[in-house]
């Protein structure tokens, strides 16, 4: 591990158990410090106050982490076989796919704390305790202890940010309250509107960013890496400015009667497109930082034995954008939490397809491929055009469940001599760099040279197949997430040749941000729209033909118009951004953002007749599970006894 959480292991064993410390008379905000009786040693030398700074880290929610971040599985990204795994029947994201959401003990409770969660307002407290004493250490430099602080507070925005995300509107903790303050006065919070909230944390991100100690990037990488930096303050105020502008938040009818206990409507009900503008600046502010600082789009660069072709070597691009440690890219990830139920390693092992007889055979239950795309996922992706594929004139949509022999021009991408629907055929090469599939190639660390790369194979007894249990559902496996250097091995099951941190923010993410605010800030897109979208598609391979988006779907698209509206746009960056951060945990954050959950968490889930040993069995589309989505679903409710300990504290809205 690197970074922060390097340090962290080093030097912070902090219980879990104190994340689910609460106050008996409010517990939801953990008022009460539990460190009091301390609090003089943690501040009374320098060594102590940076081990209390890492441990504010260690309240930051896991992004690696299916058990503990929802957008992992619950955005219908994933399917897997849970009937039969104990592993994944537990698992907080799939019980939330099933309908299974309650007041009574909500999954991902960062409110309160449990099932997934965990006190939220706990970290809230140590990073205002950390802030108002971390000035006293006398051994600490003036300009050490700016920069400390303003960590302190972005990971403080962060954490209300994360909440905002959650639950909507929240109370925002300023300061901690006195000890002293009776049961009475630590239960008067109320839940504050989400645009004063978003003022509130928009205001401490500016604070940080004015100091002048933050540092732009991190320098010393061989220690620090993970660490805050004023370029993620900004991507993180960027990303908060989206979300008030979205339609969640932005002119959202839904709730007129969500209202905390002074009256007050808790979510705009009226449409303000100067929130679009004030979030296309702050994106484009966060932009110019980032590329001053030399954070670049990731491509790849690392050493192979062997030349490889033009496709392999921007399909490890792809893929390794997400796995290759602290690239350029990434503006912010972070790495295993010491003790994590599930980590870098073990999303890799639940994601990469047996390829093997005795990696088949292994009973490591996070060494089998589980964790599946669905097909809905797969066909999200775009045509070798560039366009989706139910858009481009040229793909046969209607026959892409049709078995194909393998096309000219696809060497790279599925085996010799095989055959496979044509769905996995003439797609763009995200398609192949983030998808496993049946007969499809998956390059890795085994193959001894450029066209020596294995193949999937996932019918009913072969290696990839339907097994007892932990098998692949879908016939689609996340290669994405799995290091091309990963290979499993006879004598130890699992080997990995590198852990990595999960993104939280990379510059794509702020390219496509900026393309989709300033599109809405505008009557029509401009060409700065254009510009910024260009550059994720570049990177990804597309246009070539062309030189530019607006070419492509000119020439090759049914409707070639579309390119020319802000609706049309809007469809066209929203289709981009599923694509680009498909299997990041983004897309179940960003459909509810677009109050889009009724279209996209609505569909059945779809995958292969994985049971069918052939063929002809094999290739049929066969339906697993219907979602269903209401209104509440866009938050997380509150659990129920937070409310009856304080009768001020609204419940989310169909949760009641």
């Amino acid at each position: 591990m690197e970074g922060n959480t390097m340090k962290i292991n080093t030097f912070i064993r902090i219980s879990l158990a104190a994340l689910a410390l609460s106050c008996s008379s409010c517990n939801y905000l953990d008022v009460i410090p539990d460190n009091v009786a301390t609090e003089d040693m943690i501040y009374s030398m320098r060594e102590n106050a940076e081990k209390q700074l890492y441990t504010l880290y260690y309240y930051i929610p896991e992004a690696c982490n299916v058990f503990t971040n929802p957008g992992l599985a619950a955005g219908y990204e994933f399917w897997n076989c849970a009937e039969k795994n104990y592993y994944y029947s537990n698992s907080n994201s799939w019980n939330m796919q099933h309908g299974e959401q309650s007041t009574d003990n909500p999954y991902f409770n960062y409110w309160s704390g449990g099932n997934g969660g965990y006190n939220l307002f706990t970290g809230i407290r140590e990073c205002n305790s950390f802030i108002e004493n971390v000035g006293t250490v006398q051994d600490l430099s003036k300009m050490e202890c700016e920069r400390w602080i303003a960590e302190a507070k972005t990971i403080k925005a962060y954490l209300h940010y994360y909440l905002l995300t959650l639950y909507g509107p929240i109370p925002f903790i300023d300061e901690n309250l006195p000890v002293s303050s009776d049961a009475e006065t630590m239960c008067k919070v109320v839940r504050e509107p989400v645009d004063q909230v978003v003022n509130k944390i928009v205001d401490l991100l500016d604070e940080t960013i004015a100091a002048p100690a933050f540092p732009d990037n991190i320098r010393v990488r061989d220690s620090e890496l993970g660490r805050l930096t004023k370029t993620a303050a900004m991507a993180i105020k960027a990303k908060v400015l989206l979300w008030a502008a979205s339609p969640l938040f932005n002119g959202n009818p839904d709730f007129p009667n969500f209202k905390n206990a002074e009256g007050v409507e808790l979510i705009n009900s009226k449409y303000d497109q100067t929130k679009w503008e004030r979030a296309a600046q702050a994106t484009l502010d966060a932009i110019q930082l980032a590329e001053q600082s030399e954070y670049r789009l990731y491509t790849f660069d690392s050493y192979l034995p062997y030349e490889v072709s033009e496709d392999r070597m921007r399909e490890l691009t792809l893929r390794s954008l997400v796995t290759y440690r602290f690239n350029e890219e990434l503006i912010w990830g972070l790495g295993d939490k010491d003790g994590s139920s599930c980590t870098s390693q073990t999303i890799q092992g639940i994601c990469n397809a047996p390829l093997t007889a005795y990696q088949q055979g292994s009973e490591i239950p996070w060494s089998k491929n589980m964790h599946n795309p669905t097909m809905d996922i797969a066909e999200q992706y775009y045509s070798n055009h560039g366009l989706p594929i139910d858009e481009d004139k040229t793909y046969d949509y209607a026959g892409r469940f049709n078995v194909v022999d393998r096309p000219e021009g696809h060497d790279s991408y599925i085996g010799k001599g095989e055959r496979t629907a044509y769905l996995n055929c003439y797609r763009e090469p995200r398609f192949y760099a983030n998808l496993g599939f049946d007969r499809g190639q998956w390059f890795n660390l085994e193959a001894t040279s450029d066209d020596a790369a294995l193949v999937v194979k996932s019918r009913k007894g072969e290696t990839a197949g339907m097994a007892m249990n932990n098998y692949n559902i879908t016939g689609y496996s996340a290669k994405k997430l799995v290091n091309y250097t990963l290979v499993m091995t006879q004598s130890s099951n699992t080997k990995s040749g590198i852990t990595y941190p999960f993104p939280i923010i990379r510059l794509a993410d702020l390219y496509l941000m900026y393309a989709e605010a300033r599109n809405e800030s505008l009557a029509s897109p401009d060409e700065t729209v254009f510009e910024y979208l260009q550059k994720v598609r570049d990177r990804a391979g597309l246009d070539r033909e062309t030189g530019s988006v607006k070419e492509t779907w000119k020439r090759f698209a049914k409707n070639p118009s579309k390119v020319d509206s802000q609706e049309g746009m809007r469809e066209i960056i929203r289709r981009e951004r599923l694509i680009e951060f498909a299997m990041e945990g983004q897309r179940w954050y960003d459909v509810r953002r677009w109050r889009a959950g009724e279209e996209y968490f609505t569909r059945p889930v779809r995958g292969w007749n994985v049971s069918a040993p052939d063929e002809t069995g094999y290739y049929n589309e066969t339906y697993i599970y219907f979602p269903k989505f209401n209104k509440r679903d866009y938050f997380i409710p509150i659990k129920l006894t937070d409310t009856y300990v304080n009768k001020k504290l609204i419940q989310n809205p169909g949760w009641e």
